[in-house]
């Protein structure tokens, strides 16, 4: 039987990208196999935004419901006041580090959203991460303290203890909304997030993106080692891998070569987020073909930036006005989308890419380049 793992990457609000596709999946797989997302994957990991939607699913969630966080609670994330600081180099050098979202103002901030919308559907509320019992769940996040990255698991993916109450990490007894709000605290957007350990000790915690924003490999790492009682082999493991669109922006040697430390940090995500999400997107492919496994990455490039096709020798220059290719071919729109991770205005646009992308995108899967539904279809068809 094919063991089967959703992983869903790191992007801040742009995480209602991924939402708007595993929307897609959700209903494909209702109308194919008359099951819910938490039913159908054995095993769900996801970073930072992608650990959100992680948690929403163990919450017997659906999709529509998880849009609906970024929809209708983006703006309590991430709070026009300090959006607006955060816009003016000279503000931003003013206050230093104090420019960041906080996890709590008021009845705002990251840790009071998901702690009042993380509600598990048959427990009726919060749930701690070791009360999950399925999906398999694995939640990344970096503890700066012991300098090692964390992987939040539920014991029931590495145990037949069932309901037993024994638990066997640090972790087991804080809330699900806690280790959510630790992978998500992006270094330059968020403080670190401070999680229980020992009873008076705790470890601070920043986004699981330092380490792995596209969590498939780590989850394919992570299947192999827990259900290994089980026989569980590579040929067996089908992985479906969400992205958040990628960031398409060229930076020329004229642009940045004068940058100062406040350039770079602020440009830190998109230059260096990327790259890794890249690699463990291709080595998972990789892997996966060469030993019979299955996988399927959905993802697009948010906007067309450069001129023609690529050649040999020759350079190619930046687009005047850039714009998202799936929305120009399906509603004949050069529209823009902003790649910004942090305003909750850009929503409706990455909706209507992701929607756009599904209706004309294409995307290789099995040797072959077909239309991102039929992809879908075929791989939960298969599984």
């Amino acid at each position: 039987m094919t063991f089967k793992i959703l992983s869903l990457d790191g992007g801040g609000i742009r995480g209602v990208l991924s939402a708007r596709l595993l929307k897609e999946v959700e209903t494909i797989i209702r109308e194919k196999k008359g099951k819910k997302l938490h039913e159908y994957f054995d095993l769900v990991a996801g970073t930072s935004t992608g650990s959100i939607l992680t948690a929403g699913i163990a919450c017997q969630m659906e999709a529509q419901e998880m849009i609906d966080i970024y929809l209708k609670y983006g703006k309590d994330i991430f709070l026009d006041s300090i959006r607006n600081q955060r816009k003016w180099r000279v503000v931003s050098q003013a206050f230093g580090s104090n420019v960041l979202y906080p996890h709590e103002r008021g009845e705002q901030g990251l840790t009071k959203v998901l702690q009042k919308q993380l509600i598990h559907r048959t427990l009726g509320r919060t749930p701690k991460i070791s009360e999950i019992v399925k999906p398999h769940i694995l939640i990344p996040a970096y503890d700066v303290y012991s300098r090692n990255t964390t992987w939040f698991y539920n014991n029931y993916a590495a145990s037949d203890q069932g309901s037993s109450g024994n638990f066997k990490t640090w972790y087991d007894n804080i809330e699900l909304w806690k280790i959510c709000t630790a992978s998500a605290s992006a270094p330059t957007f968020f403080p670190p997030y401070e999680l229980p350990y020992n009873g008076d000790q705790s470890l601070p915690h920043i986004d699981g993106g330092v380490a792995c924003n596209n969590p498939s490999l780590v989850a394919i790492a992570h299947a192999l080692l827990t259900q290994k009682k089980n026989g569980l082999k590579l040929e067996n493991i089908a992985v479906l891998s969400i992205g958040t669109g990628n960031t398409t922006h060229p930076y020329q040697y004229e642009e940045i070569k004068d940058w100062g430390a406040l350039d770079w940090i602020k440009n830190l995500p998109n230059i260096f987020m990327n790259p890794a999400a890249k690699n463990s997107e291709d080595i998972c492919c990789q892997i996966l073909e060469s030993a019979g496994g299955d996988n399927l990455r959905l993802n697009f490039d948010l906007n067309e930036r450069l001129k023609g096709e690529p050649q040999q020798g020759r350079l190619r220059l930046p687009l005047d006005n850039p714009y998202n290719k799936y929305i120009a071919k399906l509603k004949n729109q050069q529209k823009k989308i902003r790649e910004d991770i942090d305003n909750p205005e850009n929503c409706p646009d990455l909706i209507e890419a992701a929607e756009c992308y599904l209706d004309c995108g294409k995307v290789k899967y099995k040797d072959k380049r077909i239309s991102v539904r039929e992809a879908t279809q075929n791989f939960i068809e298969s599984h």
